[in-house]
């Protein structure tokens, strides 16, 4: 089912970091060695309480960055010339909204809050 807030997102990106975005989630090395660990060290923060937000941007720019390096390797092309900085800045501010509402629906084992 696809949420209002997931259509929002989409409709702010450009086709370039639409393309990327849907590179980055398919991309089974991507997820399993950047995406899970970013997922668990900013879960880990959050329950922690010193999770902070321009840093959960931070890393997910470093996810977006080898996505981006590993999609032209696989298509061609200039990295910063097909996905500018200011546009990955964004689409890393959508993976932090996201990775927000996902921890709140506690949607993987490892972010259920012990009371």
């Amino acid at each position: 089912m696809i949420k209002l807030k997931d259509l929002l997102i989409e409709a702010r990106l450009s086709d370039e970091m639409r393309e990327l975005k849907l590179y980055i989630d398919n991309d089974a090395n991507l997820y399993s060695q950047r995406y899970m660990p970013i997922l668990k060290n900013l879960s880990s923060k959050k329950k922690q309480g010193k999770y902070r937000k321009g840093l959960a941007s931070k890393a997910f720019l470093y996810l977006i960055d080898d996505g981006a390096k590993r999609y032209v390797k696989s298509y061609g092309g200039n990295q910063l010339d097909i996905f500018p900085k200011k546009d990955r800045k964004s689409l890393a501010k959508d993976y932090v909204e996201e990775f927000e509402e996902i921890f709140k629906n506690q949607e993987f084992d490892f972010m259920i809050v012990e009371k």
